[in-house]
């Protein structure tokens, strides 16, 4: 057989990249432990629960504006109507009192509307005179109100399961009172090199050592996915360290990425490892660099062995 039709033989047995991605992403289950956690700790955490809103938001029509609260059938079709002003309502101090014929209490942004009164004016239309306020014409019933319930009815879903709490989800989560949510458990992945020429870095390096860089790549990297790390540092090329290192990381974590023994070398042991602890759904990919990377199952955990 000559070398092209070898090489041809050869590729065929290369597994395809959207291939590749379509067999993990079948592999692949949710995470289905969950933990609950404070409001703050909640950032960037996926919702286990849909949130149920245990009050009206708002709580209680109120005041969209700075104004006076009126009735609209004491306001004249044209010209000025003028109101004798009996109160103020502050938000978190509402006025006591019934707004009646003929009467407007000052309003402020966010106050509770007063019994009686159904429109709010706003400050910069009115005309103030003591205790006399005229309200000119056009103004619509009903304006510069925000209704209980408007923004989100008791009982209604606030936010669905599956949500990933952002700053504006834990405002709306606060606003609602509730101090704990459920909260999908953090992915817990483990990491780890392998190879006698990998050093740590601090350490001198021995002959034809290069120091562990992928390590810290994929710290970072996983790091910013808001990752439970384990990092099982840098192992040997020897089979029982191997071992014990990939039996100690199946039982803690989800996954597992390792970093070098992954080709057809002598000393690359992670393929022969992977299959006779668990499972291996491919090992040979067709691009490079990276041709050999291997996927698979140890126990409960899935497996990436990268090459280094």
């Amino acid at each position: 057989m000559n070398p092209a039709s070898t090489d041809g033989d050869t590729r065929r047995s290369f597994l395809a990249v959207e291939d590749a991605r379509r067999a993990i992403l079948d592999a692949l289950s949710p995470i289905a432990g969950r933990e609950r956690v404070s409001v703050r700790t909640a950032l960037g955490r996926v919702l286990a629960e849909d949130i149920i809103a245990p009050y009206n938001v708002p709580a209680h029509d109120n005041s969209a504006m700075d104004g006076y609260a009126v009735r609209a059938a004491d306001l004249a079709p044209g010209g000025d109507t003028p109101l004798v002003v009996v109160g103020t309502a502050y938000a978190g101090r509402p006025f006591s009192g019934i707004t009646g014929a003929g009467q407007a209490v000052r309003i402020m942004t966010g106050a509770t509307i007063p019994q009686g009164a159904d429109t709010i004016v706003v400050q910069e239309l009115a005309r103030r005179e003591h205790d006399t306020v005229y309200i000119p014409a056009g103004q619509k019933p009903g304006q510069n109100l925000r209704h209980a319930g408007e923004d989100l009815a008791e009982g209604g879903v606030a936010l669905a399961a599956g949500t990933r709490c952002g700053p504006a989800e834990l405002g709306l989560i606060a606003s609602l009172g509730i101090a704990e949510v459920c909260v999908r458990r953090r992915l817990r992945v483990a990491i780890l090199s392998t190879g006698d020429e990998i050093a740590s870095i601090g350490q001198a390096l021995g002959p034809g050592q290069v120091f562990d860089s992928n390590r810290y790549t994929l710290y970072g990297t996983l790091s910013r996915l808001d990752c439970e790390l384990l990092d099982l540092g840098v192992i040997p090329d020897r089979p029982e360290a191997l071992e014990a290192a990939f039996r100690e990381a199946a039982e803690a974590a989800d996954v597992i990425i390792t970093s070098g023994g992954v080709s057809v070398g002598e000393a690359d042991f992670i393929r022969d490892m992977m299959s006779r602890l668990g499972e291996v759904s491919f090992w040979k990919l067709a691009i490079k660099p990276g041709r050999p990377m291997a996927f698979g199952r140890i126990g409960d955990a899935v497996l990436f062995g990268l090459p280094g």
